[in-house]
């Protein structure tokens, strides 16, 4: 199973007729409406926060790499006392409804995303787009790229977090391998995070940590993070998703080698692969090739060699610098790496 909705403290793992039954004991906990609506699958694992601020980190990781890097920051906010909540989007479709109602004033919310196409995940911005309006919050986005642009995804996502309300305390850009060349010796991002990206995660992290504790700290202007030129950033707000698919690879679905295992419904973060009887893929699709990396068998097919050198020249135009980069408004210049 992959991450779930956190812990229950000290109570670790526990079946959901388990939690269903620690649920009746802590109906006067404002973290009972969370058991309420999350949507259980398997095991059940939820956190209940400390009475301090709380801190909840949302991610979206088709390929582990902005999943590695939410855990180094949840990893860093334990050694500094406060057990954040973790959460994979593809594993709760109402997440935005349950943050909404557990966030306070005292709150920081982490937002992780992938880079695709020069803009967040979609599930990423619907998700941000349907938390409710809230006053004294604070966030902080950070995104993951491949090496060919990380484009103007962190802007946006720190835009419509301050609609919504929140205080963009930092941000983060961290190079990872690029999700769609698995398959080579020499990906871009090869090697990426490394440890001197998760070093400059942790300075992030103790930096928030700082302003959390501060209650009165200064967040980070919007423009810092339109770091793209701006005649670029112009161009990449005409890019979308939508229109790179026409260009991905044909998959194929090899109907003498599917079993019909399901794997490959099963590892889809959006939920666009349905079996009928064999592999079919849906509207929701983002392209990330979860399912032809996974399937057991090989029976999911595509020549991506096909736009492997269309995102090395894409990465040789933009000749981004630097690889990864935190923005925190209190030091300045920002830290890179």
């Amino acid at each position: 199973m992959r991450e779930g909705a956190g812990r229950l403290g000290s109570l670790g793992r526990i079946t959901i007729p388990e939690a269903k039954a620690f649920a009746l004991h802590c109906q006067s906990d404002p973290w009972y409406g969370l058991l309420s609506y999350l949507p259980l699958k398997g095991y059940l694992e939820v956190t209940m926060a400390n009475d301090g601020n709380r801190v909840f980190v949302v991610y979206f990781s088709p390929s582990g790499s902005t999943r590695h890097v939410a855990r180094v920051m949840e990893k860093r906010f334990k050694e500094l006392g406060i057990d954040p909540s973790l959460f994979d989007l593809a594993e709760n479709s109402e997440l935005s409804q349950v943050i909404s109602e557990q966030i306070r004033g005292d709150s920081c919310l982490i937002v992780g995303s992938p880079v695709y196409a020069s803009h967040a995940a979609p599930p990423i911005m619907q998700f941000i787009s349907e938390l409710s309006p809230v006053a004294s919050a604070s966030a902080v986005p950070f995104v993951t790229w491949g090496g060919a642009s990380s484009g103007i995804a962190l802007f946006e996502m720190a835009r419509e977090l301050q609609k919504a309300g929140f205080k963009i305390l930092g941000a983060a850009k961290v190079m990872a391998v690029h999700c769609l060349m698995w398959q080579l010796e020499n990906p871009l991002g090869e090697g990426h995070p490394n440890s001197e990206d998760e070093r400059m995660v942790q300075e992030l992290i103790d930096e928030v940590n700082r302003k959390m504790q501060s209650h009165n700290s200064k967040g980070i202007e919007l423009s810092y993070l339109a770091y793209q030129k701006k005649e670029i950033h112009a161009e990449m707000e005409k890019m979308s998703l939508e229109v790179a698919k026409a260009h991905m690879p044909v998959r194929e679905v090899d109907e003498e080698l599917c079993n019909q295992c399901e794997i490959c419904a099963e590892v889809c973060p959006t939920a666009a692969v349905a079996l009928v009887p064999y592999p079919a893929f849906g509207e929701t699709c983002v392209y990330c090739f979860s399912c032809m990396r996974n399937c057991p068998e090989g029976a999911i097919k595509a020549n991506l060699s096909e736009i492997w050198q269309l995102i090395r020249d894409r990465a040789e135009f933009f000749k981004e610098r630097p690889k990864t980069k935190i923005f925190i408004a209190s030091h300045s210049p920002e830290q890179e790496a």
